[in-house]
This record gives structure tokens, C-alpha cells and sequence, in this order.
């Protein structure tokens, strides 16, 4: 999960997942007067682990509409 955060004077205020959400909170501690910053994540995703491939199987078997 990402971790974008605001830096004021160099301690971290607040972290978030979402960034406009970050942007948001350091743009309302900038119209304080205060000199917060807006730091990004941008560590890469970790790698998706294959999903099984349903195609070419067998369709299921269907229990009669009378039973």
C-alpha cells in the first residue's frame, strides 16, 4: 500500500494512502502560512502473482431445473 506523506520542517505531519488526500491536507497548511510539503511514494508495486487460467476446462455440471 502506498505511503505519500506531509513534511513539515522536516517531521512527518501526516501519511496517507491516497494522494489527493495528502495534496489536500499539505494545501491547507499552506494557506496557515506554514511550509508544508507534499512528498509522493513512489516505490513500485510489488509483482501480481499469476491467476490460474480457467479457459479450456470442462463446463460445470448443472443440477436438472425439475429436482
Amino acid at each position: 500500500m502506498k505511503r505519500h506523506r506531509v513534511l513539515l520542517d522536516g517531521r512527518e505531519l501526516y501519511a496517507g494512502a491516497q494522494w489527493t488526500h495528502v495534496q489536500r491536507f499539505a494545501a491547507a497548511l499552506q494557506a496557515k502560512g506554514q511550509n508544508a510539503v507534499a512528498i509522493r511514494d513512489e516505490t513500485p508495486p510489488p509483482p501480481r502473482a499469476p491467476r490460474a487460467r480457467l479457459r479450456g476446462l470442462p463446463p460445470r455440471a448443472t443440477s436438472p431445473a425439475g429436482e
